[in-house]
């Protein structure tokens, strides 16, 4: 799955093909979330553009949405 911010950020996401459960609208609410945790880190006036991404906030985020799929 893809999803394209309107800043042209790009967000890849893959899935095993047999997990079934996934819908489409839990993807997009997984892109969302993913987007505003990004959105957060990208406003951080400490955070310099380029730089690697290390947050806590952000890596926790990820793996709780990781466990939700598993």
């Amino acid at each position: 799955y893809g999803y394209v911010t309107n800043s042209k950020v790009k967000f890849v996401m893959v899935v095993d093909s047999s997990n079934t459960a996934l819908r489409d609208n839990e993807i997009r609410s997984m892109f969302r979330k993913l987007h505003n945790s990004y959105t957060d880190i990208m406003c951080n006036p400490f955070y310099n553009p380029g730089d690697r991404i290390h947050s806590r906030a952000f890596d926790n985020m990820v793996n709780s949405m990781m466990m939700q799929v598993c």
